[in-house]
């Protein structure tokens, strides 16, 4: 040992350690706490119950600016399936695909538009040019030569054009032709906007929909995933098993109203005739209407007579055969659940309520037969 050198001191029992080794082992040492996870209350139904209340009000609220959004989200919906096929066929993005699928979509429309839209404008400035004549023949045939007795008086025909004259000045009078304008001007604004909105949701439609089931509490979507494979096909079948009723009933009706009867107007009474058969049970009734008073003008008894019995074979082939083809048994459902659906649908949300009262009433259904279909747990049975 040196001279004026201390040796360090340390226990035989303990190796010399320095200060960084002595603070490596105390921290070792030291336990860290552990943060306590966070936990959350389960999920109730009465708070999902308040949630989808909010959610109807506002949708009611806002159920005429939803319209667009319908259409869009229906047409993404049904084409979801060509989407997937062109996928796993070409290998190409999704957005590639859709956006090709789009094109064809907005081409096919275009054509469809301009091929019925010309000679549907030229049917409408027909009859708006000869329909003061026509509504007069008509009401002429009504009340007859000596005129209609109604609680005391004798109306004639010149007397109920009158009255349906002064009535138009009223409407016209009141600002109805601005509204209508307006009706017009919405129609449009309604068109463009599906058209922007649809290829968002084609393109972007799977994760919309994943968006939409994380809403959804975390303990309830088995639930729901376990149901959607039932109402979802159903449902994609509703929709374009519509489409293929209303493009089955207006070629026909055109086939029957032009070539056949050589009707004035033929296509535009064809084209309306086959859209009033998305509205279930009313749509038929008022295009029967419709085309009863087409017959009533006939020159002929025989003429009407055999127009009427065109109208009723093509009613009779909807419902027994084109309508269980396309729709399947699915959306079948009993007359009574549709009226109801029906008006219940209409008064609540109106236009949207008209179209989406059935589709609505499906998944009720398919959801029921889903959840009815479970076993009762033995200790909740009576």
């Amino acid at each position: 040992m040196s001279p004026g050198k201390a040796e360090p001191t340390h226990s035989s029992d303990e190796p010399p350690q320095d200060g960084r080794e002595i603070i490596r082992v105390r921290r070792r040492r030291i336990p860290s706490p552990v943060a306590p996870v966070p936990t959350r209350s389960r999920v109730g139904g009465w708070p999902i119950a308040a949630a989808l209340a909010v959610v109807a009000v506002i949708l009611y609220l806002i159920r005429y600016a939803l319209l667009p959004f319908v259409f869009a989200i229906a047409i993404a919906f049904v084409t979801d399936p060509l989407i997937r096929a062109g996928q796993r066929r070409f290998g190409l993005p999704r957005w590639i695909v859709s956006a090709i699928l789009y094109a064809g979509l907005v081409l096919l429309f275009g054509a469809a538009l301009y091929a019925i839209g010309a000679n549907a404008v030229h049917d409408l400035m027909q009859l708006v040019q000869r329909g003061p004549e026509r509504v007069r023949k008509l009401v002429g045939d009504v009340v007859g030569p000596n005129g209609a007795a109604l609680f005391g008086k004798t109306y004639t025909a010149d007397d109920v054009m009158q009255a349906l004259s002064d009535v138009g000045e009223k409407l016209i009078a009141a600002g109805s032709i601005v509204e209508i304008g307006k009706l017009g001007f919405g129609a449009l604004f309604g068109l463009v906007l599906t058209l922007v909105l649809t290829p968002y949701f084609m393109i972007s439609g799977p994760r919309l929909a994943a968006g939409s089931i994380w809403l959804i509490p975390p303990e309830r979507r088995k639930s729901v995933t376990e149901l959607l494979p039932k109402i979802i096909p159903a449902l994609r079948r509703y929709l374009i098993g519509i489409f293929l009723v209303v493009v089955y009933t207006s070629v026909i009706a055109w086939i029957g109203f032009g070539p056949v009867f050589a009707l004035p107007g033929a296509v535009l009474l064809a084209v309306t005739v086959g859209i009033l058969e998305i509205i279930p049970v009313v749509g038929p009734i008022s295009a029967a209407a419709l085309v009863g008073i087409v017959a009533a003008q006939q020159a002929t008894l025989a003429a009407a007579a055999f127009l009427i019995a065109f109208v009723l074979a093509l009613r009779l082939s909807i419902d027994n055969i084109i309508g269980p083809i396309v729709l399947g048994q699915a959306a079948r459902l009993h007359p009574v659940v549709v009226i109801a659906g029906f008006v219940c649908g209409a008064a609540l949300f109106g236009v949207v309520g008209l179209l989406l009262a059935v589709p609505a009433a499906v998944c009720i259904k398919i959801t029921l037969e889903h959840y009815y279909a479970e076993p009762i747990r033995p200790d909740d049975q009576a």
